[in-house]
């Protein structure tokens, strides 16, 4: 028992899953707001997302929205933001638009961020402390959009 929760966030694996079923059967009892999927850069990765968005949309679940994760990486030196994984379709944004769905943002792989979560620290304290990196501003917009298309 959790208790009274504003938020509820659960990490499935990618696809769609007896798991993904399972949830979303158990949480449609007491309500649920929607889906926020997030996928890779990469085609192969993509691939699943659209698999899941035709899953949630058949289901009846909102798709809240797509967040781009790892996109790209953030030079601990210079803070230049660099493609690892190469998006051959162009990434999120454009599966975003075919399937009109929000695209929710991108966040990269970035050792300022990296470093909080290991040490157990939100992203606004560590900006609380004046560290600024691309990552956490491209973090605190991804949590703003998720926000913002939940409370409306």
């Amino acid at each position: 028992n959790w208790g009274v929760l504003d938020t509820l966030i659960i990490d499935t694996p990618p696809g769609t899953s007896d798991e993904h079923l399972s949830v979303i059967q158990t949480l449609q009892k007491s309500g649920i707001d929607g889906a926020v999927i997030v996928t890779t850069p990469q085609e192969v990765a993509l691939a699943d997302v659209r698999k899941e968005i035709n899953f949630c949309r058949r289901i009846g679940v909102k798709v809240v929205g797509v967040v781009e994760n790892m996109s790209g990486f953030v030079c601990p030196e210079c803070a230049h933001v660099t493609n690892i994984f190469h998006p051959s379709s162009g990434g999120a944004q454009p599966m975003c638009d075919e399937f009109k769905v929000p695209f929710l943002g991108k966040i990269p792989l970035d050792p300022v961020l990296t470093r909080a979560c290991d040490a157990g620290q939100s992203y606004a304290s560590v900006q609380a402390e004046g560290t600024t990196s691309p990552g956490l501003s491209m973090f605190a917009e991804v949590v703003a959009a998720v926000r913002s298309s939940v409370e409306q």
